[in-house]
């Protein structure tokens, strides 16, 4: 695979590799568990514990984890355009999501749309708290040094 130097496969791109993994901890996040299905069948299980009665909504959300995943891979396999952070991967999850609601009935593209909503947020979240410093953050950091040895 090209985030990693497992052997590829559909299991391992999807669900074992390391950048796979991190998407779905990041979809976890949304639904309160650090659980990370290892398979399709995982997912399902997952979603329906913590998204009962809205199984249309399954297929959304899986297709898009997956097919942005699927993207992101041939990217880097055939364009050479590595990612930098998986996090991208979970916002054009979010991304496929939003545009994918206005193919659903009404009243499901609305929590379809709040489903992204939440994704975007937790991976916002994800994203600050695995971020590196900023050199700002140390400049000021160093200002304050200063200030406090005076």
């Amino acid at each position: 695979m090209f985030f990693c130097e497992e052997l590829e496969s559909a299991q391992h791109l999807f669900f074992g590799c390391s950048v796979a993994r991190i998407v779905w901890r990041t979809v976890g996040a949304v639904f309160g568990t650090s659980y990370i299905p290892k398979t399709i069948w995982h997912v399902f299980s997952w979603l329906y514990a913590f998204l009962p009665g809205l199984c249309e909504i399954y297929t959304v959300g899986l297709a898009a984890v997956c097919w942005s995943i699927w993207l992101a891979r041939n990217r880097a396999t055939f364009e050479k355009k590595w990612i930098k952070t998986p996090f991208e991967i979970a916002f054009t999850t979010c991304a496929f999501i939003e545009y994918w609601a206005g193919m659903q009935k009404p009243a499901m593209a609305e929590n379809v749309k709040k489903g992204a909503h939440l994704l975007k947020e937790s991976a916002t979240q994800m994203l600050r708290l695995c971020e590196p410093p900023r050199a700002e953050a140390n400049e000021q950091a160093d200002e304050e040094e200063v200030w406090n040895e005076w």
